[in-house]
């Protein structure tokens, strides 16, 4: 009973506290997301996964192997002629842990050795720190970021909400920043 009550705690702290898996902006300590909107992706990161001067949705997930990773490959996989008819290049970055059975799909999945990017652009663990963080940037050719999606338990959104960011910027022919908060008015 106690347990139950410590979790109903947990979880109601988090939405009082503002959390909300659909915001793009920065949320409590435990929750915060990587880089933000306007920062530069890595460079060294960029040109390890193939992505240097080039528009790129970069999602960093768990494992070939788990139920929600293999969701978000396949989304991404069933999407890919869309990425790249809106020019953009889909890689999927995961640890040596979760590299087990390398799917077939079209985007590119890379390993991110000791979590070494992961950390350096500080994607936090989720779910208490059980789950390594679930996170989609969209990168222009310069290297900055201008859409971030975090959300451990809708793989599939991280697809539908990138792909709609590459094609809004590909039809206006920009790559500037992305208010989320227009998917739910």
């Amino acid at each position: 009973m106690r347990a139950v009550l410590l979790i109903n705690f947990l979880i109601s702290s988090l939405l009082v506290d503002g959390f909300s898996p659909a915001l793009t902006t920065r949320r409590s300590s435990s929750l915060s997301m990587g880089l933000k909107v306007g920062d530069s992706f890595p460079k060294d990161a960029l040109k390890k996964f193939g992505a240097s001067g080039k528009k790129s949705v970069i999602f960093f997930f768990g494992s070939d192997d788990s139920p929600s990773c293999k969701k978000q490959n396949s989304a991404f996989d069933e999407q890919a002629a869309d990425f790249k008819k809106a020019g953009a290049t889909v890689i999927g970055v995961r640890n040596e842990a979760g590299a087990k059975n390398t799917p077939d799909v079209a985007q590119t999945l890379v390993i991110d050795e000791s979590d070494a990017v992961r950390n350096e652009i500080g994607i936090a663990k989720d779910l208490f720190g059980l789950l390594g963080g679930r996170e989609t940037y969209v990168v222009g050719k310069d290297g900055t970021v201008g859409f971030v999606f975090n959300d451990q338990f809708k793989p599939e959104d991280h697809v539908s909400k990138a792909l709609a960011y590459v094609e809004s910027t590909a039809a206006s022919g920009g790559s500037g920043g992305f208010d989320l908060g227009s998917f739910f008015k």
